[in-house]
């Protein structure tokens, strides 16, 4: 003979409707919006070589950017600052994520708000990790140029404002 037991309230299906909400849905953190910011972030994210045209070559002449003959192209280091500061700082998101659930389950916050808080988290994280990038640094004549501002990914900060997440 087995033990028996009755519980007096029985939260599971309340706790697996709260658990299907998230099935399908998504976090994307990055500079989403498109346009000149999405692609100044790919350039820094991936790096690019930039072909020197003869126009390029006497504008930077004029502003004191003297290339030599032989210089074919302008190198754009890779400075990944989206995926880097994500796989530097997944971990503690999850473990966040893992401290949070507990209250998804039991009712006392929605699947969206779960996720928003997760996006939120990850994108002040990953900014964060860009604002306090310094390698590789910059050319010493962009370094001139922009006032001596030695993040290699700070200019005007528009890029950096632009890195958003969204709940899909």
């Amino acid at each position: 003979m087995g033990v028996q037991f009755k519980t007096v309230k029985d939260n599971f299906p309340k706790m697996e409707a709260s658990l299907k909400c998230l099935n399908g849905k998504k976090v994307n953190v990055g500079v989403l919006g498109g346009g000149e910011q999405a692609w100044l972030a790919g350039i820094h994210e991936y790096g690019c070589n930039i072909p020197v045209t003869e126009k390029m070559r006497k504008y930077l002449h004029s502003q004191g950017l003297h290339l030599k003959p032989s210089t074919k192209t302008i190198h754009i280091p890779e400075r990944s600052f989206l995926r880097t500061g994500h796989d530097t700082h997944i971990d503690e998101v999850l473990d966040r994520f893992d401290k949070i659930l507990p209250d998804l389950v039991n009712g006392n916050i929605d699947s969206d708000k779960l996720c928003e808080l997760i996006g939120q988290m990850l994108r002040d994280k990953i900014v964060d990790y860009a604002r306090n990038l310094s390698e590789p640094a910059k050319h010493p004549f962009t370094l001139q140029q922009n006032g001596g501002k030695s993040n290699p990914l700070i200019d005007s900060g528009h890029m950096i404002g632009a890195i958003d997440f969204e709940v899909k």
